[in-house]
């Protein structure tokens, strides 16, 4: 029930923000339209919180921030970090290798560097305790992990739906589809870093981050099979190693607070 609340929530706060914005043709980098986008990607953190708070009261909103401070291995921290970047690079040379058109590799940012912090800080801040934190746990226990990153991936996706068309976000003009496979490709990978980082919602928030900050500084593809083939080569090597740990790549998620699987992970 928690679940479906969760959702339904997150939604109706980010699609009402949004909806002003397009409504009102508002600027999202600029006042009062930044502070209606703020608002629209802090709403799933704000519905995990009050789902939570529902669900278990004081000692589970307890619980649920410490999500954010269990250990996190420097390893896993690392995969999080340099796996968009290494995708990215890989797409470059492919596109070397075989003389294919290209722009630029690499561009300076749209935005001002400090804009741009600070605007992965609110992103990361705001949407993946709600995805990574409060849903994957969830969704795991119930579907595995595999299944349960699909249905997350698809909603995750869905969720930016609006953005899709207002003028002068990364997502305006750009293929929905597209955007669909990279994000539950995205959260293959990300469920397995969260899994061997013990639950760890940092990790996820690095990730994010990590992949964000290529989009904006890399070169993308336009061509369908070269944009997304690295990813999807990723993300079966992540759903794989998954199906292959088993029940260990559950217990990370158990609501007994400890976040470990059964082998050992440094």
């Amino acid at each position: 029930m928690y679940i479906v609340t969760f959702f339904v929530t997150a939604y109706v706060l980010s699609w009402a923000a949004w909806a002003v914005l397009f409504e009102r043709r508002l600027s999202h980098l600029t006042r009062p339209g930044l502070w209606l986008y703020l608002a629209a990607v802090l709403a799933p953190h704000a519905s995990a919180l009050l789902n939570t708070l529902i669900e278990g009261g004081r000692a589970g909103a307890r619980a649920f921030y410490r999500l954010f401070t269990r250990r996190l291995p420097l390893r896993w921290a690392m995969v999080a970090i340099l796996v968009p970047p290494l995708a990215g690079l890989t797409q470059v040379a492919i596109v070397c290798i075989l003389h294919l058109p290209h722009d630029s590799f690499f561009h300076r940012p749209p935005r001002a560097l400090s804009m741009l912090i600070f605007g992965q800080l609110a992103v990361v801040f705001g949407e993946e305790p709600g995805w990574r934190g409060f849903a994957l746990p969830r969704l795991t226990r119930r579907f595995g992990p595999i299944v349960a990153t699909l249905i997350l991936g698809i909603a995750w996706a869905l969720w930016h739906w609006p953005l899709f068309e207002i003028a002068g976000t990364a997502q305006y003009g750009t293929s929905f589809l597209s955007f669909v496979v990279l994000l539950v490709a995205w959260s293959m990978v990300m469920t397995l870093v969260v899994i061997r980082a013990h639950g760890s919602v940092v990790a996820a928030m690095l990730f994010h981050a990590s992949g964000n900050l290529c989009s904006f500084t890399l070169w993308e593809p336009k061509e369908f099979l070269l944009a997304l083939g690295p990813w999807v080569v990723v993300a079966g090597v992540a759903a794989w190693m998954m199906r292959r740990e088993g029940r260990d790549s559950q217990r990370v998620f158990e609501p007994d607070g400890s976040g470990r699987r059964r082998t050992s992970e440094a």
